[in-house]
């Protein structure tokens, strides 16, 4: 639980306190060398340091109770917010009523905190946490708060009570990591969120040959913990699983730290760290897994089509080794069941992989968003609705899963509700990617072509902002601009994005021609015909029988 020290630093006591130790300090000696100028005399200089001494206090109350924000004076002081997510829980959806109370078998693994003293180990220390939130994931009937949400609270001095309250869960486990040469040392604590109460704590010193044994510790630790009076059942291990040696699971936790990080150079360097570890042992099933998404999304940036092709082959045979090696590893089927819905149409190929995924590990955060991508795909959108908002249950703040959710939202008519999901995503990330292309189509949708265009104009990826700008500009009456912007589009983007050119052919009225790209987005093996059955931009196009045609010849029938 985090000290008196830790609170008063995060209300800025400490730092009201220091501020008026120096501004007391400069009074007094501005005072001592003003007074004689003028004969003042001497009790006017004592009756000054006993004002001062006496403010000291009331100043420090003011600074624990009172806080400057945007807003003015306030008096609840908001946690920092320094970083992308905020520290309070979402709002409930709307007409959930009020906010439930934890479930009393539910946990949060924070970041472990990185005590060596080289900063570039903190990929290392997230990863141990990332392994123990995946094996507690693995405990039927326990709540296991997502990763996203777990890890926004890194480097944020805030209370246990705090990420009790805004994950929903009644018990958190925190610690640290000190690694020096091939010995580690790690602490780990299990406490309560309503109390502070300490359940459990340990501390490990072993030798990084034994890191899996550790982890296994410590799962069990907390599952005996929580099911003297909760849980009932025998705690998760990696025993079932390869266990790599020091270097291959370094490689691997590097290249799962880059995957997380999203960006075109953070994937092409996971590729590399995942190649590394599967070079040294070709058994390692988790590091082939994490190269097929690696090799996936990489390939998205490439500028061929050839290219583009060759990366999604290089993806489909590392997922295919992952689940050859390891058929009980739950994010091998999640890497398969991802390629083979999305890039190879084989929508009964993908189900079966993401039932096996979610029968190894209910809590998976990932593949229950990503698993419901593939129901609303085969027009189940209110399975897809249910799947996403359980995800966002586990994850509250995981601003993909509430943009995810805000689809199908949108999709089954529920505009308020799909606004209130995209305001959730902008909330906890303002850089969201995909936030401002969800809401720009939600302000067409409304006939708010101005304010579509402010939204897409926003948006960061230049295939959806072109897209959406040239949606935009067409609802505006601006047919000139809306051209030369999807000329662009077509220009640049012809090998990647066939769908996203369909989509602004068919808002235009352009049937013939919108018809032309989705029937070269298929044969491109385009990821966007995956919204086929609910893109609200295709709505024009669901009564024309080449429509049905089309979703019978990617296996989408009603």
């Amino acid at each position: 639980m985090p000290s008196l020290w830790t609170e008063l630093k995060r209300r800025k006591v400490v730092r009201m306190a220091l501020a008026y130790c120096a501004l007391a300090w400069l009074l007094l000696q501005v005072t001592d060398l003003v007074l004689p100028l003028f004969e003042v005399p001497g009790w006017v200089m004592r009756l000054l340091v006993l004002l001062l001494v006496l403010g000291f206090p009331f100043a420090l109350l003011f600074s624990w109770g009172y806080a400057w924000t945007d807003q003015g004076l306030t008096r609840e002081r908001p946690s920092d917010t320094t970083a992308s997510a905020p520290l309070a829980a979402p709002a409930p959806l709307p007409g959930n009523g009020q906010e439930a109370p934890p479930r009393p078998a539910s946990i949060a693994v924070l970041p472990l905190v990185n005590m060596s003293s080289d900063r570039e180990q903190d990929y290392f220390s997230d990863g141990l946490s990332e392994e123990l939130l995946n094996l507690l994931a693995q405990v039927p009937g326990l709540h296991v708060a997502g990763r996203t949400s777990s890890f926004s609270f890194k480097d944020k001095a805030c209370t246990i009570s705090d990420i009790g309250r805004s994950l929903h869960v009644a018990t958190v486990l925190e610690g640290s990591v000190r690694k020096a040469g091939n010995h580690i040392r790690i602490t780990a604590q299990l406490i309560k969120t309503e109390d502070g109460y300490h359940l459990w704590s340990q501390t490990y010193d072993r030798e990084l040959d034994d890191i899996f044994a550790v982890q296994d510790e410590i799962a069990a630790a907390v599952v005996d913990t929580l099911k003297q009076h909760l849980l009932p059942m025998h705690p998760p291990s990696t025993t079932d699983h390869h266990r790599p040696g020091q270097e291959a699971y370094n490689d691997f936790l590097l290249g799962r730290h880059l995957l997380n990080r999203a960006t075109e150079d953070s994937f092409k360097r996971a590729v590399q760290a995942f190649s590394r570890a599967v070079a040294q042992e070709p058994d390692y099933a988790a590091a082939w897994a994490g190269l097929a998404l690696a090799e996936a999304y990489a390939a998205d940036f490439t500028e061929s089509e050839a290219t583009l092709r060759a990366g999604r082959r290089r993806a489909a045979e590392a997922a295919d080794r992952a689940v050859t090696l390891d058929p009980g590893l739950a994010e091998a089927h999640t890497a398969r069941a991802v390629l083979r819905f999305v890039f190879d149409l084989n929508w009964a190929g993908g189900e079966a992989d993401f039932r096996k995924a979610l029968e190894c590990n209910p809590g998976d955060v990932m593949t229950l968003w990503q698993y419901s991508r593939l129901q609303a795909a085969l027009g189940r959108l209110q399975d897809a609705r249910q799947t996403a908002r359980q995800a966002t249950r586990l994850d509250p703040l995981s601003a993909q899963a509430w943009e995810i959710l805000s689809r199908y939202q949108m999709a089954l008519g529920e505009l308020a509700d799909a606004r209130h999901a995209l305001t959730q995503a902008l909330d906890i990330d303002p850089e969201h990617g995909r936030a401002p292309v969800g809401l720009g189509m939600l302000a067409l949708l409304e006939g708010d072509a101005d304010g579509a265009m402010a939204w897409h104009a926003r948006t960061r990826n230049a295939t959806f902002r072109c897209m959406g700008m040239a949606m935009a500009a067409y609802s505006q009456g601006k047919d000139a601009y809306s051209r030369q912007l999807h000329q662009d589009l077509m220009q640049e983007h012809a090998h990647d994005s066939a769908y996203q050119v369909a989509e602004v052919f068919a808002w235009r009225g352009e049937h013939d021609a919108a018809f032309d790209w989705l029937q070269r987005a298929v044969r491109q093996h385009d990821a966007g015909v995956q919204y086929l059955k609910y893109d609200p931009a295709l709505r024009t196009l669901r009564h024309d029988p080449r429509f049905a045609l089309l979703l019978a010849q990617v296996g989408l029938s009603t």
